[in-house]
């Protein structure tokens, strides 16, 4: 049986290691988002809203997020959206993800904008985000499937 302070230690260790790896992690998101919106002007500047490097495509995307103003009635958000018919996404607390794509749901039936009942509660705000996916060369694959017949 292992000693119960040796075990105390290794698990406190952990402990501060998840921390560590926490408060990293908080500061590389903040890195990353500093460093996604320079590279997304960047290409605006450029005029180049797709780049390849290194067997990766990088592309523009224009995207808009819709978040919940903190500190805002919630009773009267609540109700906001059952009266727009999006009371099962409340749980009374609501995913971000899931308001989210309600918001933008709302949006499009509602000619581009987001209904005034909703300006006390969500603020949209709109950003470039790069997407990066691996490359594929269609051409390479389509010679090999001819070869291979």
């Amino acid at each position: 049986m292992a000693d119960i302070f040796t075990l105390i230690d290794e698990y406190k260790g952990l402990m501060d290691e998840r921390d560590r790896l926490k408060d990293a992690t908080t500061e590389n998101n903040k890195a990353l988002e500093k460093k996604r919106n320079e590279l997304a002007q960047a290409m605006i500047d450029a005029e180049s809203p797709k780049v390849s490097r290194g067997g990766f495509l990088y592309s523009l995307q224009d995207k808009t997020k819709y978040n919940k103003i903190g500190g805002c009635d919630e009773d009267g958000f609540f109700e906001t959206l059952e009266e727009h018919g999006l009371g099962d996404i409340i749980k009374r607390t609501v995913n971000a993800q899931t308001l989210n794509g309600a918001m933008a749901g709302l949006v499009e039936e509602n000619d581009g904008e987001l209904p005034e009942d909703f300006e006390d509660y969500i603020k949209p705000y709109q950003y470039y985000d790069v997407a990066k996916r691996k490359e594929t060369n269609k051409a390479a694959k389509n010679a090999k499937k001819k070869k291979g017949e």
